[in-house]
């Protein structure tokens, strides 16, 4: 994890200094998704393009399905990057494990698109899945970073609008806080996120929020499904998580709340790394507990 962590504050945090400084220019964001090309695809896995209402997804397949269930995943990238590529190396390592499909969504994308236009083709991903005989509590919502906000706040929307909850929610590194005064002032040795980015993405934000956000800590959770985080403790994001769990144990929920002492942001996608191995290990054991794969199989 140490190389990681090396090669990710030699890369991605310079990009992002720099990005900082110029957010208000038209940025090329899509081309981020290409890097995701030298991450092969998991063996075995197929991947089919899926219309969904407003935007496309990609549904990812395991070799052999042993149940009924299903993942509806909404990748991170700061609402700006990642769809095809990027993820597609981690996706393809979860739907293998958990032996079922996972839908990706690509949802619109900031600065083009707002934030809520992104949660509604979230919301499509959803219709979509149910519209296909995959009952609710046969599905688990997940996501990282950006997609772990638009999952918890995915949750709190079916919850308000009287839909059916989904049987699980796994987030990763998760923005839950649209806060950040206390974060920016807190010390932290994150390995991704400088300050500076963390504002102008604030802005960005603010800019292209669409209408009003939900900060999903501040959300009704009386009726949110088991939920699972991990993050690291380092990490810009890590009070989020925390807090998080500690708003959704006081609704009275499960919420179990894993953290790494040196992961970085969203230190799952980085293979077969020891810390990626057991987080895998652990996600696939929550989804297992909450949505068995004992069940009639069946494919999308």
């Amino acid at each position: 994890m140490r190389i990681v962590d090396c090669s990710l504050r030699a890369t991605v945090k310079t990009f992002l200094r720099l990005w900082a400084l110029t957010s208000t220019l038209p940025w090329p964001t899509w081309v981020v998704d290409h890097a995701g090309r030298v991450l092969s695809p998991v063996k075995g896995v197929s991947q089919g393009a899926v219309e969904l209402p407003r935007c496309t997804a990609t549904l990812y397949s395991p070799p052999a399905i042993d149940s009924d269930r299903c993942v509806l995943y909404l990748h991170g990238g700061a609402f700006m990057v990642g769809g095809r590529h990027l993820h597609r190396n981690m996706i393809g390592r979860i739907t293998e494990r958990v032996s079922a499909p996972v839908l990706a969504v690509d949802y619109r994308k900031m600065p083009k698109h707002t934030i809520s236009e992104a949660i509604e083709d979230c919301i499509g991903g959803y219709l979509y899945l149910l519209e296909r005989g995959i009952p609710a509590d046969r599905i688990t919502i997940m996501g990282d970073s950006a997609g772990g906000y638009l999952s918890l706040v995915l949750g709190s929307v079916l919850q308000d609008n009287g839909l059916p909850q989904p049987g699980a929610i796994v987030v990763m590194s998760p923005l839950t806080d649209l806060d950040h005064s206390d974060k920016l002032a807190a010390p932290t040795n994150c390995a991704l996120f400088p300050s500076s980015a963390v504002i102008a993405f604030t802005q960005l934000m603010s800019r292209r929020a669409g209408g009003r956000l939900i900060s999903p800590v501040h959300a009704n959770l009386t009726d949110f499904p088991p939920t699972l985080l991990h993050v690291g403790r380092r990490e810009y994001l890590y009070p989020d998580s925390v807090l998080m769990a500690k708003r959704l144990r006081s609704a009275g929920r499960v919420c179990h709340l894993h953290t790494w002492d040196t992961a970085v942001h969203v230190f799952q996608a980085a293979g077969h790394t020891p810390e990626a191995v057991h987080a895998l290990d652990r996600i696939v054991d929550f989804v297992d507990q909450h949505v068995p794969r004992a069940l009639s199989r069946r494919a999308l």
